[in-house]
């Protein structure tokens, strides 16, 4: 059995989230151009209540283009499982390195096609949150109360996921006595 998993960035899945943000933010772009554009259009008119819309959503798609972009070049590995715990760095707000005492428990829930998450329940999860920036740690800490767990999505791992089941269990078994 591998001693280390370190699981890429599938980047086919960020090129599609990429591409997705940017069709959809220029057709949020195509209201306002025809409301203030010279456009003769006898029987189209636009409400304003659309062009609004377009207006309020337009920043945040154009945050997530960009969000989804930089991820196509980000070769920071999303998840690493090794005999110190579980490090995820996939998202924005990660965890990093979770210690294989500081777990209660783990759970594997399968999602959609060859989609799961990894529910990773905490022991003490101030310990984790407590260095993080203020709006991190905000957020943390929130979802830490309702859910007391760090969740990880499958979604862009490129290697396959029993592999990753089966070298969780078997650390799971080896650190039993400091669970």
């Amino acid at each position: 059995m591998e001693k280390e998993i370190v699981i890429k960035r599938k980047k086919s899945k960020s090129i599609g989230f990429c591409l997705f943000m940017f069709i959809t933010t220029l057709l949020m772009i195509l209201p306002i151009v025809f409301y203030f554009g010279d456009f003769d259009f006898a029987t189209f008119d636009i409400p304003s209540v659309v062009v609004i819309l377009a207006f309020a959503i337009l920043p945040v798609l154009i945050w997530a283009t960009i969000y989804f972009f930089k991820q196509i070049f980000n070769d920071k590995p999303v998840l690493i499982v090794n005999e110190k715990g579980i490090e995820e760095g996939m998202s924005t707000y990660s965890t990093g390195l979770i210690e294989w005492e500081d777990i209660e428990d783990v759970t594997i829930t399968p999602y959609m096609d060859n989609t799961y998450f990894i529910g990773i329940l905490l022991k003490s999860p101030e310990k984790y949150i407590k260095n993080e920036k203020l709006l991190n740690r905000l957020n943390k800490r929130n979802s830490t109360k309702k859910w007391g767990h760090v969740s990880i999505s499958s979604m862009y791992f490129k290697k396959e996921f029993k592999d990753v089941v089966n070298l969780i269990s078997y650390y799971r078994v080896q650190n039993k006595n400091n669970m």
